[in-house]
């Protein structure tokens, strides 16, 4: 199935440059508007997989509140392509659950990985068929999306509510997704073992029974008593 992206930018210069990137990475274009105002009604009629939206637009309403609208009525994953640079902008436009927030002009390795981003949390929401896991996914580490494996994981634990850290064998990783989208995307070795945890049964070393903790390379999980018990028949199957 092609992947199908809309585009709601109303410099030229700009639209046509993602457009070439859509264009070589293989990708549809769904569509295309410059004005927030009409750009909902044509996004609903094409129903594409990812919106690209610039925050500056033409309209009563503008890329913020046109991506607000598209999140939840839609559950169109969407994507900033804009200038704004400022804190307290970045602050309100994470408000809207974007995928990624990417500066113009954008660059073609950027907008490549948060689309890729964008369709496995687009996916994560449904329930996916164990033999399409992907092997990696892209997470924003500073200015840069970097690729994590997910064979690299020990643990995933929630982080408050819309963040989970990712525990490898060395270090531990942020990463802006919920627990629940996560879960979605994480291959067949791994188990929940608490309401705030997932661990990779493939680096288990140890289950110590009097302290209700799972041990993974010298990292700690707690093993809650609702979960003991699936736990306890995948320790059975290994």
């Amino acid at each position: 199935m092609n992947i199908r992206i809309f585009i709601v930018e109303d410099e030229l210069i700009h639209a046509e440059a993602l457009k070439i990137v859509i264009e070589e990475a293989g990708y549809d274009l769904a569509g295309e508007c410059s004005n927030a105002d009409e750009a909902f009604e044509l996004i609903k009629t094409a129903n594409p997989d990812v919106v690209l939206v610039d925050i500056a637009l033409p309209g009563v309403l503008n890329g913020m509140t046109l991506s607000e609208k598209i999140h939840k009525e839609l559950e169109i994953p969407h994507i900033f392509t804009t200038s704004f640079t400022r804190e307290d902008i970045i602050d309100q436009a994470i408000g809207t659950n974007p995928v990624a927030y990417l500066k113009k002009p954008v660059e073609s390795s950027n907008l490549v990985a948060a689309i890729k981003i964008a369709l496995q949390s687009k996916t994560g929401n449904q329930e996916p068929e164990k033999t399409s896991k992907s092997e990696y996914f892209f997470t924003r580490i500073g200015n840069k999306l970097v690729r994590i494996h997910f064979d690299d994981i020990l643990i995933v634990k929630a982080d408050g509510e819309n963040f989970v850290s990712l525990v490898s064998d060395k270090k531990e990783t942020a990463c802006r997704i919920t627990l629940k989208e996560i879960s979605g995307m994480l291959p067949e070795s791994f188990v929940q073992v608490h309401r705030s945890y997932f661990i990779n049964m493939e680096y288990l070393d140890a289950f110590n029974e009097s302290e209700q903790t799972a041990i993974l390379k010298g990292h700690h999980a707690p093993v809650a008593r609702s979960f003991k018990k699936d736990f306890m028949k995948m320790i059975q199957k290994l």
